[in-house]
């Protein structure tokens, strides 16, 4: 006998999982993985503003999963020798032990919620209000049947792949990470302090980064950079470099016996923005099968986190005979967050002038303009995010004319760079 549910989610990240914590404690849900637990790789940086960390804290204990309260961002040249460090009064993006984080969201969720992990999503069809869905993991196969379908798989959603009537994400970036047990050198408070590199020649895409966390009550660090999808088969040898770099420049220090990486890991990032057709009949993608990714300048997690919550509140009226337009409504409701679905269009034309970038010397034309506003820069980039406010307001200023004229001409002259 098929067994049925009121809501079955597909992913257990986030998305899924902040989802599976909101739905009415008389549903019965089913929450779906294909991992062997939850928790048992990831696919995140880990980090979270201050308003995904209040976002976290009105249901779990997100306190307890942070390893690095950050104050500070420094943004290094691609020569690696100039940097500048802006910082503000209080702490404004968090690090946290994304794994145990994880693993914990779904080892607390209420008893009406049942999670079944090694499980993948194969195919789904849906008669008179009710989806018939085939899982498959192990050698074995299951078929369950719900009233609604959440897709919370991610990028690459298995569930938006197989209903043709739903949009699927068509642009990414290849985030390759790894994480060591060792010292962050840079800068007068580098525990508290997240690092990023702007790269021209050596690596297109995003940059890298460079986070502090805690390992085992070590100290430790988070390195990555993010590639474009075509060049994803580079990544890992130019994060290798990249370590190598940092090693000889004295910005981290490994101990004598720390020979590998703790974990690495890579994951696609979809930076074609928000998704139009997200919602149909009784099936609704959220998280980064939607499209509610900021991962352009930090904290993807916000919108996954935000979705769920929203989502919950729409799949209980749909439950209770309300019909209504899913995607659109949701997009309404997370907007009311602080305008993160504005916030998501700014980044769309952030990433158009980066992808525009190709030569150190015209990263380096832009670090020359941020780098005057230093003093305020983390101030400003904290109001683009939360405060529907631009970043290029920091820049766009009469003083600063004749540097912006060299970097307009630099990003003409890559226009004709391969």
């Amino acid at each position: 006998m098929q067994e049925k549910f009121d809501v079955i989610i597909i992913g257990a990240s986030f998305s899924g999982l902040t989802l599976a914590h909101h739905l009415p404690k008389t549903y019965k849900v089913l929450v779906v993985d294909a991992k062997p637990f939850a928790g048992s790789s990831v696919e995140s940086t880990g980090l979270i503003t201050t308003h995904t960390r209040e976002e976290f804290a009105s249901f779990f204990d997100i306190d307890a999963y942070i390893t690095n309260p950050i104050s500070s961002i420094c943004v290094v040249s691609p020569n690696y020798d100039d940097y500048f460090i802006s910082k503000t009064d209080d702490y404004w993006i968090y690090q946290t032990d994304t794994k145990a984080l994880v693993r914990a969201l779904a080892e607390k969720l209420s008893d009406n919620v049942t999670v079944w992990t090694g499980m993948a999503y194969d195919s789904v069809e849906t008669h008179d209000g009710v989806s018939t869905i085939q899982l498959k993991g192990g050698g074995d196969v299951k078929i369950v049947t719900t009233t609604f379908l959440v897709g919370a798989d991610g990028g690459h959603s298995s569930v938006a792949e197989s209903i043709h009537q739903l949009d699927t994400n068509g642009t990414f970036l290849f985030g390759y990470e790894e994480v060591w047990i060792g010292d962050v050198l840079l800068g007068p408070l580098p525990a508290e302090t997240i690092y990023h590199f702007w790269f021209g020649e050596f690596s297109l895409g995003y940059g890298g980064w460079l986070s502090p966390t805690t390992i085992d009550s070590k100290p430790g660090f988070r390195i990555g950079l993010a590639k474009l999808k075509k060049d994803r088969g580079d990544a890992k040898k130019l994060l290798a470099q990249f370590m190598e770099t940092l090693t000889e420049k004295k910005i981290v220090s490994l101990p004598a016996d720390v020979l590998k990486p703790e974990y690495r890991f890579g994951s696609f990032i979809p930076i074609g923005g928000v998704l139009k057709k997200t919602s149909f009949e009784n099936t609704l993608l959220i998280g980064d099968a939607a499209g509610y990714c900021g991962a352009f300048a930090a904290d993807g997690i916000k919108g996954s986190v935000i979705s769920g919550k929203e989502s919950a509140l729409l799949i209980e009226r749909y439950l209770n005979g309300e019909r209504c337009n899913l995607a659109k409504t949701l997009r309404e409701k997370i907007n009311e967050h602080r305008w993160l679905i504005d916030y998501y269009t700014r980044q769309q034309r952030y990433r158009w002038i980066w992808d525009r970038m190709k030569k150190d010397r015209t990263f380096r034309a832009m670090y020359n303009i941020i780098n005057e506003e230093r003093a305020h820069f983390l101030d400003q980039f904290c109001d683009n995010k939360d405060r529907r406010k631009s970043l290029s307001r920091s820049v766009l200023k009469i003083k600063y004319i004749p540097k912006l004229v060299i970097y307009s001409w630099y990003i003409f002259l890559d226009f004709f760079v391969r």
